[in-house]
């Protein structure tokens, strides 16, 4: 026996390209089984201790075309292949893969990991599967074949572990999967005002197959009925996400802060003894009194305990998410889990086309809507919350006085302390309690002399009529402390509003397009029906049984020019056999 060995000459290329990877499958070992079959006719085929079969085994994890680059020449991408002629000679293509322990010269088992760096000169994000992962000792982009001396044949690639099995299904936990790989769409997709970037992102990826030649030769030579086992494809597929890179989802914080700073400028003008509080204090003071005098208020208003931004200051930091849509304010991104809302991708039929279409993108949409309307609300009702629990602090002093008569001079009459300590909350819903301290601002007797002679009523009366202002001053403070409160939080929500419909519009802009510029397929199998006319496979043929080949995925880009081009992640292929 001979082992030979085959490299391939580098072939340089450049081209641009994003992708990030997450698969899921179910974890199967593998078992090299050996068949025993009566004889058929005149001949036999000793499936428990035959020699001199002849097979071929691959695992290839890239393939196809992507954006106008042939994937498929590049020595940096080169797939794993055994090939085992009936005088037992091995050739192990390329030269430097990994035995995983062969026992030549009874079975040949060989691995070529996945460089992810070598995709770095065509834009290929697939850096998160550097990670080391339980059970796969070779990483996630694996690339595995077996073939043995009684026909028994087996290929695998994507997450798969040293024995060929796939490591993905749709129950594997994400902490025992890899980043996802992302394949840039913005090359293909129209401009999107708001919109830097849009990746396609796919999850961890495997696919295995596994065929027992000699049960499959005595089917095809002598029509003895091969078991179901004999050939055995899996693959699996741990989600597609759509990922978006969106100023103008950063953009909703600096609009919310701008918004929010805003407000500030107007409770603001609450405070200070012309502020609107005490102005407002002035005027009911002088509305309750004989429109000849006249009410001066000083003093001061302040508020305390307000921190605005920091009320928001969580909502403007953690993500949005209902589990299918996330929006990342701080990120400027857009997330979504696009396999939730696609029907299974795993256990699919051969050769199973998942479709883009209203039904499934449109829900995108409305998700990211009632998202950000929801935060939206949630930013209002932080805003609300923080300035009812803000402390009022009213220490006024209204003084009021009356225009001299005749050869009597005008004399200040009373004086009147207003306090108030307590939540804008309070004012805001008129329950609040104002004192009132008032006393005569000098000797009773000239003060009266004077306010009889305007026929007005005496300081002692006045001092009654000020000091039962108390409610009255309440019930105007609450009307206008709440237009103007309210009016500010109606035109920070409407600003808000307007942000969040340029998200929406941008969102809905690259949603409507995906359908015309992708296109997937699950389980593709070139020997079986509805197989894209590029999946190509060797033909059943003489003394030889077919290869079966399996991918675990198909992704199709047009380029916007008519052309598409196909990347195929994670194919294994086991076959042909030929009988000795």
């Amino acid at each position: 026996m001979k082992t030979r060995t085959r490299s391939v000459v580098a072939i340089a290329a450049v081209a641009v390209v994003g992708v990030p990877m997450t698969v899921t499958a179910t974890t199967a070992a593998w078992n090299t089984s050996e068949w025993v079959h009566g004889e058929v006719g005149t001949s036999t085929l000793d499936c428990a201790d035959g020699t001199g079969f002849a097979s071929v085994a691959s695992g290839r994890f890239l393939s196809g075309s992507l954006l106008g680059l042939d994937l498929d020449p590049l020595a940096d991408l080169e797939q794993m292949v055994l090939a085992l002629d009936g005088a037992g000679d091995v050739t192990v293509s390329p030269s430097n893969a990994i035995d995983l322990g062969s026992s030549p010269p009874e079975s040949y088992v060989y691995a070529n990991p996945f460089d992810v760096t070598a995709l770095s000169a065509i834009n290929v994000d697939l850096t998160g599967f550097t990670v080391g992962l339980p059970g796969a000792a070779l990483g996630a982009v694996n690339q595995y074949a077996r073939v043995t001396a009684d026909g028994s044949v087996a290929g695998a690639s994507g997450l798969v572990n040293d024995s060929g099995a796939v490591l993905v299904s749709d129950t594997t936990p994400p902490a025992s999967l890899p980043a996802r790989a992302r394949v840039g769409l913005s090359g293909i997709l129209p401009a999107v005002t708001g919109i830097a970037d849009a990746n396609l992102e796919v999850g961890a990826v495997a696919a295995s197959s596994q065929v027992d030649g000699c049960a499959l030769l005595r089917d095809q030579l002598w029509g003895e009925t091969a078991p179901a086992s004999a050939v055995v494809r899996d693959y699996g597929i741990a989600g597609l996400g759509l990922q978006l890179d969106a100023p103008v989802v950063q953009s909703l914080v600096s609009t919310t802060t701008t918004a929010v700073n805003t407000l500030g400028g107007v409770v603001g003008q609450l405070t200070g003894p012309g502020g609107l509080i005490g102005s407002s204090i002035g005027a009911g003071v002088d509305a309750g009194l004989p429109g000849i005098l006249t009410t001066t208020v000083g003093g001061n208003v302040s508020i305390t305990g307000l921190d605005l931004l920091g009320s928001v200051a969580t909502l403007l930091t953690t993500p949005l998410t209902d589990g299918v849509v996330t929006i990342d304010l701080q990120a400027g991104s857009a997330d979504v889990d696009l396999d939730a809302l696609l029907p299974s991708l795993n256990n699919a039929a051969p050769n199973t086309e998942i479709v883009l279409n209203d039904a499934v993108l449109n829900p995108i949409v409305d998700r990211a809507g009632v998202l950000l309307d929801n935060w939206s609300s949630q930013i209002v009702a932080a805003l609300t919350a923080e300035l009812r629990e803000a402390t009022v602090t009213v220490a006024l002093e209204a003084v009021v006085a009356a225009p001299g008569i005749g050869i009597l001079p005008g004399l200040t009459v009373l004086s009147a302390d207003i306090g108030f300590v307590g939540p804008l909350g309070a004012l805001l819903d008129g329950t609040a309690v104002l004192t009132i301290d008032a006393e005569a601002a000098g000797a009773v007797g000239p003060i009266n002399t004077l306010l009889s002679a305007l026929g007005l009523p005496t300081v002692t009366q006045l001092l009654t009529t000020v000091g039962g202002l108390s409610s009255g001053l309440v019930s105007t403070l609450a009307n206008t402390l709440t237009t103007t409160i309210t009016g500010a939080l109606t035109t920070l929500g409407g600003t808000l509003a307007t942000a969040v419909t340029a998200v929406i519009t941008a969102l809905g802009s690259v949603v409507d397009a995906l359908p015309s510029v992708v296109s997937l397929m699950v389980n593709v199998q070139p020997d079986q029906p509805n197989a894209p006319p590029d999946a190509t496979f060797t033909a059943a043929s003489g003394e030889s049984i077919a290869e079966y080949k399996v991918a675990a995925l198909r992704l199709g880009l047009a380029d916007g020019l008519g052309g598409i081009a196909a990347t195929t992640f994670a194919t294994a292929s086991a076959g042909p056999v030929t009988a000795p």
